[in-house]
């Protein structure tokens, strides 16, 4: 063997051991490059970025992490799986699919000792080995007796505002979690991410999304997981209100049953407009001194029911009447006012312009009767019309869903 020969070997000797006997270094391995044996890189494999995943299974626990790299972006080999009974105490090896070299980026350590238990990984490259990642959360084993079953509390209607983060809560075992599963009329279900107990007992999910679901009865039931896996059985059935859809009006004109000299085709005192609503309404959204427990009608001078020569037809009503007012406007689809000024149905005393309101269990109506004309000239219109009806934001329906925004069609009607 040559001098020459004889260096290299020797020189490549005490860097391997000073990498292998250097403390922090000893994460590091050496590889070859090129067509040179004397040419070599040392790389290094660091601790995993995050702590591993870490869940009571079945008396045992289920343990995952992200997988690794050498600092060049080198794999590794495989993992060494470690346990701590605190988070300060002294390593165990892991036990049974998590025992050794796991080549896998998860693993699952069956039978526990009982205790609280935090887990590591550590990545290894052939003989060599990386860092230690950070301690998992606690995983509790020996405690296989499930917990009581949560209460569930939920709002009685989702509307459009809430569907995407409608609102459930309730109690359970403290420190557990609790998953919530919601099923419609058709048997389609959405679960819910993991809510955590408070040391209290109490729970709540937000952002659960219900959009997927048919609108209709919705029926939500809870389970609760506690930290060592055991898993309690389903809550008692709570059923709510999916409704989502936007309310619509629509319009039509008719001879009042109390008109005795109407003229057809012409808007006359005691004639009615009425609004249709597809399904009933929150009154109080309309007229803020309306209630749903009762009909209400207001009748006064100071109302007022104007149709300008281009058609448009609108609702005046005092604040002294109703503070807070809000319906929308119609089109009568024919001129019952001529001339340039607008034709003003007002009145006083028992003959006073007067808004109705009622409801039924599936919509609910404003019925508008005209006093006498006040100002303007009317017109007479041969045949029906189609008047049509273009709601103001404010009215919602009972679910709490806005109305639609858009002109809708009313019926082929006349006075």
């Amino acid at each position: 063997m040559s001098r020459i020969t004889r260096t290299r070997i020797a020189a490549a000797a005490t860097a391997a051991l000073a990498i292998s006997f250097g403390g922090p270094a000893a994460s590091a391995y050496w590889q070859t490059l090129g067509s040179n044996p004397g040419t070599a890189n040392a790389d290094a494999i660091p601790a995993l970025a995050a702590a591993p995943t870490a869940t009571a299974s079945a008396g045992g626990a289920a343990v995952s992490w992200a997988s690794g790299t050498t600092a060049g972006g080198r794999a590794v080999s495989g993992y060494t799986v470690a346990r701590y009974s605190s988070p300060t105490g002294a390593m165990v090896a892991a036990g049974g699919g998590c025992g050794g070299t796991v080549t896998a980026t998860s693993c699952t350590e069956a039978a526990l000792p009982s205790g609280t238990w935090y887990y590591t990984v550590t990545p290894v490259l052939a003989t060599w080995s990386g860092g230690e990642s950070a301690r998992s959360t606690v995983v509790t084993a020996g405690d296989t007796t499930p917990p009581g079953a949560p209460t569930i509390s939920a709002a009685g209607i989702v509307n459009k505002a809430k569907v995407t983060g409608a609102p459930v809560s309730g109690t359970a075992e403290p420190s557990s979690t609790v998953v919530v599963t919601a099923t419609d009329k058709a048997g389609l279900q959405r679960s819910s991410q993991p809510a955590s107990v408070d040391t209290a007992g109490q729970w709540s999910v937000s952002s659960f999304d219900l959009t997927d679901l048919s609108d209709g009865a919705v029926n939500y039931t809870a389970v609760a997981t506690d930290a060592a896996g055991n898993a309690s059985g389903p809550s008692t059935a709570k059923t709510t209100t999916k409704d989502t859809v936007a309310p619509t009006a629509s319009i039509k004109f008719q001879t009042g049953p109390a008109n005795q000299k109407n003229v057809t085709g012409r808007a006359d005192q005691d004639d009615q407009i009425v609004i249709t609503f597809s399904e009933p309404m929150n009154p109080a959204s309309i007229c803020n001194s309306w209630s749903a427990a009762s009909q209400a009608t207001l009748k006064n001078a100071g109302i007022q029911v104007r149709i300008d020569p281009s058609k448009t037809m609108r609702v005046v009503v005092p604040a002294t009447v109703c503070p807070i007012f809000t319906l929308g406007t119609g089109m009568t689809g024919g001129a019952f006012s001529s001339g340039s000024s607008d034709l003003v149905f007002a009145g006083g005393g028992n003959n006073a312009t007067a808004i109705a309101w009622s409801t039924t269990a599936t919509s609910s109506t404003v019925t508008i009767t005209l006093g006498p004309v006040d100002t303007g000239t009317r017109a007479t219109v041969s045949g029906t019309v189609q008047p049509t009806f273009t709601a103001a934001s404010g009215p919602q329906d009972a679910s709490g869903n806005p109305i639609s925004l858009a002109e809708t069609p009313g019926v082929a009607s006349n006075f």
